[in-house]
């Protein structure tokens, strides 16, 4: 809080800031002038929250000081300070809403007094500050939010804005999109995009409103001039560059230009489409929009990219292969218009697939790491297509590292494997009934798979069972309650939760996600 003594006794000033213990009360700075005039000029600067002020003064006195400031800045506080002869003056002070007055000569404990009643009411302009502009950002925000909908925008009036929409030539929306790892609420969030672009938005001259559409926060944007291509090239570059100020991993997408603000919701749909294809983007990029004619269906990625390549070259043990696959891969994704980011995903979840079902036929020890992750949460939590590509990368290396250091396994690790493999359908399946099988003790059995595979067998057991479940799954015509006893469970609500433990989705959760 600042605080502001204007006192044309020198005295009087010095004898002020030294006999009062300002920082206990608050106050970060005082500062003093020795008249009207000059206090005024200092307030263009220094804005004070706290002005105690003489009455009479030279040039300029505190009554007119008291009307300057409270016509410019209406938030400040006005504390006066008076002999007895001012009390005529202290008529007009109280009609100007000052808050108290002190009389001369100065009792500290009376200024201690009137500086905190001063102080509460500093208090409660900000206070009642606070809640205008609360109500006024939350009026704002839900005119920005017709504006994206086809049902409202037909609702909104010109007088809604805090501009003239009638004088704008051009306007287009913008969409943000961030992944920040520390998230700060919705609204917090919003507010600082718009803070941290302030700049370039008066820079180019544009009225602008804000609103969020969770997970995205939406800008819609407005010119008085038109808006060019080239200049929404140039524009793009500098949204990119402020924006990395403020937000570290986002995209944006620019919807494209249109006349009036009653076309906003056009410009909000081609940002929101072209969203879907921000996927295959680096992180931190714009991407403008371009209307790509005769766009009606989405292209089928086993045109594209053969998965029985992958699974090949990982059986055959060929790293140079499987490497480059992957490559090639997403290649073809960046490549092409016509992929959903959701297209991708999926096929990459089915290449880890792949991976974990080649690693157990070539018996790859299962303390590598590929059965305990939750692969689909890590897939999901990728922005861009070029973090998924990293993801798979790792874990193929990964897998062809395992492989190096894989011993090869005893016959009877193979026997009970192939014996799960067989039965893994039949509720009675148990160590007892393998270990019969092998002509081996439970005991023994238990411990050598262990030793072996990193993994106890009961844990084999059902994650055999939920591999092979999550496979049924894929197929829409198969039924849960089915794909159980397909997979050993008579009891399909105890499968449904050993499912969700193993894959952090349950059943139905997961044939949805694909």
């Amino acid at each position: 809080m600042k605080l502001l003594i204007v006192d044309d006794e020198k005295l009087t000033r010095e004898g002020l800031v030294s006999s009062i213990d300002w920082d206990s009360m608050g106050f970060d700075e005082v500062k003093t002038s020795h008249d009207g005039v000059h206090a005024l000029d200092l307030c263009q600067t220094y804005r004070p929250d706290i002005i105690l002020s003489d009455v009479r003064m030279p040039r300029m006195d505190g009554i007119r000081l008291a009307e300057e400031v409270l016509a410019r800045w209406p938030d400040t506080v006005i504390l006066f300070m008076s002999g007895y002869s001012d009390k005529e003056y202290l008529k007009a002070a109280i009609q100007l809403g000052a808050v108290n007055y002190v009389d001369k000569p100065i009792d500290p404990d009376e200024l201690e007094a009137a500086i905190k009643k001063a102080i509460q009411q500093v208090d409660r302009k900000r206070q009642t500050a606070r809640l205008e502009d609360i109500s006024r950002s939350r009026t704002l925000n839900a005119l920005a939010y017709a504006l994206t909908s086809p049902d409202e925008i037909g609702e909104v009036k010109s007088d809604q804005f805090p501009f003239s929409p009638e004088s704008m030539t051009s306007c287009f929306s913008i969409v943000i999109q961030i992944y920040d790892d520390g998230y700060y609420s919705i609204q917090r969030n919003a507010e600082r995009i718009d803070s941290g672009l302030d700049g370039l938005f008066n820079r180019m001259k544009l009225q602008r409103l804000y609103t969020f559409r969770e997970p995205t926060y939406v800008f819609h944007c407005f010119s008085k001039k038109e808006f060019t291509e080239q200049k929404m090239n140039y524009f793009s570059g500098l949204l990119t560059e402020e924006l990395s100020h403020t937000v570290k991993k986002f995209h944006v997408v620019i919807g494209r230009v249109v006349e009036g603000y009653g076309e906003l919701y056009h410009s909000f749909s081609t940002a929101i489409i072209n969203l879907q294809q921000i996927f295959f983007q680096p992180l931190n990029t714009c991407l403008i929009y371009s209307h790509i004619p005769g766009r009606t269906h989405f292209e089928e990625l086993k045109m594209l990219v053969s998965e029985d390549e992958f699974r090949h070259s990982l059986l055959e043990q060929d790293e140079k292969a499987a490497l480059a696959f992957l490559s090639h891969t997403l290649d073809k994704l960046t490549g092409s218009d016509y992929i959903l980011p959701n297209q991708a995903r999926n096929l990459y979840l089915r290449l880890f697939d792949i991976l974990e079902s080649a690693g157990t036929s070539l018996h790859i020890s299962r303390d590598n790491g590929l059965r305990s992750r939750d692969i689909w949460n890590e897939i999901s939590s990728c922005p861009t297509i070029f973090e998924l590509h990293q993801l798979i990368l790792s874990a193929t290396r990964d897998f062809f590292q395992s492989l190096e250091h894989t011993e090869t396994q005893s016959s009877t690790i193979y026997m009970i494997e192939n014996y799960i493999a067989s039965q893994y359908s039949n509720p009675s399946l148990s160590i007892k009934a393998i270990s019969d099988y092998v002509r081996l003790s439970s005991s023994y059995i238990c411990t050598l798979f262990k030793e072996k595979t990193g993994t106890t067998l009961n844990q084999y057991i059902t994650e055999y069972r939920m591999y092979r479940a999550k496979e049924l799954l894929s197929d829409p015509r198969n039924r849960i309650s089915e794909i159980s006893e397909n997979v050993g469970y008579n009891d399909s609500n105890y499968f449904s939760k050993l499912f969700k433990k193993t894959f952090g989705l349950s059943p139905s959760e997961f044939r949805e996600s694909l």
